[in-house]
This record gives C-alpha cells, sequence and structure tokens, in this order.
C-alpha cells in the first residue's frame, strides 16, 4: 500500500492528461487510418477510392457519408454497383468499413440462408424499439422464430381476404371527405397536402382491421394518436434523426424535439396497453369485436391463438411481447402504406395517362362505389385488375418504401469468396436494386408498369420497347425484403394500398402543383419533404345510356 501512494503522489495532473490523450490519439488513428487502410481484410473487397465527391472541405473521418447523405436515396449505392460490381466496399463514418450488396447469391446468404448471423444493428434497435417495442421487426434468433411462427396465422391468405370490407369503411370515408372538398370549392378543384389525412385513415385502417378499434383519425381534428405519430416519423430533421441514431444518450437530452418525442411515445404506450386492456376482456367473454370484424383482427386471431398456448416454453407470447407486436402493427401498419399512396399520388398526377387507364380498368370491371349492381369489392375483384396490380408493383420498385436497410455480421464470414470480419454492416439498398439498368434494362428510371404485365397482352411493335420483368430479374425486388426476415404483412399492405386507390381514385382526378418542390427523405420510411401538395379536381362520369322499350 505504501508503494501504490507513493506512485499515486508522484504522478503528476498533467503527465497523466497527456497519457490519455496520447492513448486516445493512438486509438481513433489506428480505427480510423491504420486499421481500414492496411489492416482490414475488407480492404480487398472492389470499391470506390476513399474520396468523397460531396466533402468539398476535406472535413476528416466522414468517409463517403456526405455522398449517400445528400444524393437521392440509393443512387451513390447503384453507382457503385454498376462501376465495382455485386460487393462494394466503402468508408462510412469515422471511416468504418462497410459493404453494399448487389449480387443475387450475396443476398442470398446474408438475408436468407444466414439471415440469423445477420441481425439488425444495435443502434437502430435502439432507436427503433423505443417507440414500436421489441416485436416481430426487431427481435432476432430464436425469439424471431417463436413470434413469426405465432404471428403467422393472423396474416394468413384466409383472413386477409376477410379483412377487405373492414378496410374499405375509412378509405370509402376518406374518398367522400376530398370529394365533399372539391364540391365546396368555386373553381370545383383544390390544392392541399395529401400525406397527413391518408396517414389518418392508414391509421383507422390498421385499428380496424388490426385491432377492431374505432382511432377516429379521420374523424376527430388532432386526433391524440395521429399527432403522435406525425411527431415520431414527420417533424424530426434528418439531421436530428441521424444525431439519434449515432448519439445514444441524444434523446435523453431536454431539448423541445426529444421531450415531444418522449411523450409521443408515451401516449402510444398508453393506447396500446388500453387496447390490449379491453380487447383481452372481450375475447375472453366471448363477445368477438363488437363491430363487423366480429373478432377476425389480426389481434383478435393473435390474442386467441395465443391464449391456447399452454406455456411460455410451447411458444406463448409474453404480455411485453403481445404489446410490442401492437406496437409494431400500428406503426409499420400505417406508416408504410400512406407513404406509398403518397407517392402514387404523385406518380399518377405527373403521369396523367397511367392515372386514366387505371381508373378506365376500376370503372370496366368494378364500378362506381355509388352503383348498387356493381361487382363487390374485394381481395379477388381487386387482385383482378391487371394494369391496378402492375401499377403498385412499379411503385414498390420505383420508389420503395423503405429504401435501405442494414445487417451486422456477429462472425467472420464469408461473401462472393471476400473476407468478412465480425463485426461489419452490411447494407442492401432497395433504391439502388430497383433501378440498375443491368437488371431493368435502360429505362429503370422511368416509371412503366407496363414491365410487370403479361408479354401476351402487347402488340410485337409495343414489346420491343418493354423489358418484361421474369422470374430470374425478382432477387432485385426486394420492397418487403427477402429470407425468413421478410415483412410479415406484405399481402396486408398490398391489398390496403389497393382499396385506397379505388375510393381516392374513382372520381378524383391528380395534378402537380406547378412550382411545387420537394425531396425523397429516408425517415423510417421513404417520405416526401416538407409534403406532398396536389391539385384535385372531381371526375365527370358519363350518364349511363337510357335503353328505351
Amino acid at each position: 500500500m505504501a508503494v501504490i501512494s507513493t506512485l499515486t503522489k508522484s504522478l503528476r495532473p498533467a503527465l497523466v492528461l497527456k497519457s490519455f490523450f496520447a492513448l486516445l490519439s493512438t486509438f481513433i488513428f489506428y480505427k480510423t487510418y491504420l486499421y481500414p487502410t492496411f489492416l482490414s481484410p475488407l480492404r480487398r473487397v472492389p470499391g470506390p477510392p476513399n474520396r468523397s465527391k460531396q466533402n468539398k472541405y476535406y472535413i476528416p473521418l466522414l468517409g463517403h457519408f456526405l455522398d449517400l447523405l445528400r444524393e437521392e436515396p440509393g443512387k451513390t449505392y447503384r453507382d457503385w454497383i454498376d462501376q465495382y460490381g455485386g460487393i462494394v466496399a466503402y468508408r462510412g463514418l469515422f471511416n468504418s468499413p462497410q459493404i453494399v450488396l448487389g449480387d443475387p447469391k450475396a443476398i442470398q446468404h446474408v438475408f436468407s440462408t444466414h439471415a440469423y448471423d445477420y441481425p439488425k444493428p444495435d443502434r437502430a434497435i435502439r432507436l427503433l424499439s423505443q417507440v414500436i417495442g421489441k416485436g416481430v421487426l426487431l427481435v432476432e434468433g430464436d425469439v424471431h422464430r417463436k413470434q413469426r411462427k405465432m404471428l403467422n396465422p393472423a396474416f394468413s391468405h384466409k383472413h386477409i381476404k376477410e379483412m377487405v370490407s373492414t378496410m374499405a369503411v375509412p378509405a370509402e370515408m376518406l374518398g367522400k371527405i376530398w370529394e365533399e372538398r372539391v364540391d365546396a370549392s368555386e373553381d370545383n378543384c383544390v390544392e392541399f397536402d395529401v400525406a397527413r389525412d391518408l396517414g389518418s385513415c392508414t391509421l383507422d385502417i390498421i385499428g380496424r382491421a388490426g385491432f377492431g378499434y374505432d382511432f377516429q383519425a379521420l374523424t376527430v381534428p388532432d386526433n391524440e394518436l395521429s399527432h403522435a405519430y406525425r411527431q415520431l416519423f414527420v417533424s424530426a430533421s434528418p439531421i436530428i434523426q441521424l444525431f439519434r441514431l449515432f448519439i445514444p444518450f441524444y434523446v435523453d437530452i431536454p431539448f423541445k424535439h426529444n421531450r415531444i418525442r418522449k411523450q409521443s411515445a408515451r401516449t402510444i404506450d398508453r393506447v396500446t396497453t388500453k387496447i390490449i386492456q379491453e380487447r383481452r376482456v372481450q375475447i375472453v367473454a366471448g363477445r368477438g369485436s363488437g363491430d363487423e370484424g366480429d373478432g377476425k383482427d389480426l389481434m383478435s386471431i393473435l390474442i386467441q391463438a395465443n391464449e391456447q398456448v399452454g406455456t411460455l416454453d410451447d411458444g406463448k407470447l409474453t404480455d411485453t411481447e403481445l404489446k410490442a407486436q401492437i406496437m409494431t402493427f400500428m406503426a409499420a401498419g400505417h406508416e408504410t402504406t400512406s407513404a406509398t399512396v403518397t407517392w402514387m399520388l404523385h406518380i399518377f398526377s405527373t403521369h396523367p395517362e397511367v392515372q386514366r387507364k387505371v381508373r378506365q380498368e376500376m370503372l370496366d370491371h368494378i364500378g362506381l362505389p355509388t352503383e348498387t349492381d356493381r361487382c363487390p369489392l374485394s381481395y379477388d375483384t381487386l387482385n383482378a385488375l391487371p394494369y391496378l396490380g402492375a401499377c403498385v408493383k412499379e411503385l414498390l420498385r420505383f420508389i420503395p418504401p423503405v429504401p435501405t436497410t442494414s445487417r451486422v455480421a456477429t462472425q467472420d464470414d464469408k461473401i462472393l469468396g471476400y473476407d468478412i470480419p465480425r463485426g461489419t454492416q452490411i447494407f442492401l439498398s432497395a433504391a439502388a436494386l430497383h433501378k440498375l439498368k443491368s437488371v431493368y434494362g435502360d429505362d429503370a428510371e422511368e416509371f412503366k408498369p407496363e414491365r410487370w404485365m403479361e408479354p401476351s397482352l402487347f402488340s410485337e411493335k409495343e414489346k420491343e420497347s418493354i423489358k418484361f420483368v421474369t422470374p430470374d430479374m425478382t432477387w432485385a425486388y426486394v420492397p418487403f425484403l427477402t429470407g425468413p426476415r421478410n415483412c410479415i404483412g406484405s399481402k396486408f399492405a398490398t391489398i390496403e394500398t389497393k382499396i385506397l386507390l379505388y375510393y381516392l381514385l374513382i372520381n378524383l382526378e391528380y395534378a402537380p402543383v406547378p412550382g411545387f418542390k420537394f425531396s425523397k427523405s429516408p425517415r423510417v420510411t421513404m417520405k416526401p419533404y416538407p409534403g406532398m401538395r396536389l391539385i384535385i379536381k372531381r371526375i365527370q362520369h358519363d350518364a349511363p345510356a337510357v335503353v328505351e322499350a
């Protein structure tokens, strides 16, 4: 003890401080320059030189971060894949070596055959779990297998078909609200941001179809749940979201936007708890959902299935896990579809010939909502509209709702013959893959629904200008990801989109607002920033001909 005391007294604070900074500097130099440049196995993977086009002031430790941040989502990755091939190494923030994939075998390896060896990054789980809980979207390994197995019956083809009439109620209501807004205007047209109403409508849809619960987001101004989601997913700027992602303690700094975020998360948590408690009581009492769904909503099916499982060891979900699924349903179930339909209406506004063709197909095969003898709106009737289906597929290719996702290698591995060290972050960019000219042709950056249709529907001359999508190309089409971690709600989201488009397109037409500018902002989903303003007009349908006796 005497020796330690003597050494402690002999240490000078200035010397200790200098030693600390020397060690810290050495560590930073090793991690940001020495290792990635000379020692990392990833230096052998093809990729761009460590120079950034956007880093004009040569700010150190940014790698290619600014190139990815300032370009349209997917463009930088797409350029690299075109130039360097199906596996590309580049430098992320702090010069960390990272990988982006553009090869079918590599994508299958990471996202399908070895999916559980490549979990989501901790920072993404940390940030999202504060909002949606650790549901099926975020959990890994055996926990994911258990939750997915429990959820699969709720998302079966049979149950999705039964939910169409329930989904249609808020969709029809939104169509009428917009029609009334147009009718009330002096010149039979209005201009407004469609994204906000769509977010409220899809929240009502997931409320009814997901939980047998009416959130009244469309009918109640400033509905607390709609407001909470807008605060979480729309209000924060991209730079704030980056701070939250890369600085773990940033969300706890009492800035106004962080206080709002926490309050919004508390609102969602409170509403979720209330829904589960009420629905469980109803289900146990055998009363169904109390509405037209009669217990066929996603949560009723899930709770009923969970009650039939004996113990946690048998795969039963805990109350915390059950709550996390509900939070996941609410967030992902309305956010992605509202973004998809927003972009679809924008595309219709800039492609009037596509808009007219989809509307005419609906009129020919289904008819107007007011026609009592029309073909019933159903899963089958909507999926029997080939041009509508092609437009939805093409929109998901053209502007995928989630532009980029990432995984982390949990152990040393090989991909396409290259050594991938443990801890490497690996990216899959749907926004990049979906516009590869090597896959989709020279018109890959054009919106062309015909590429998804049957070639037999076109003349030989028309076929010359279309590169039809074939099974060998679909590896580069991943709007809902692929493998065991693919989106469990893809069928739900697709039919929900078609229902909304029917009610919003059948009596209304859309045109762009002159001079209105927006950007594609990759938040939780790809959003138009600062919104999507469109000019909306009423369609005057020709009166049916009267056949005289």
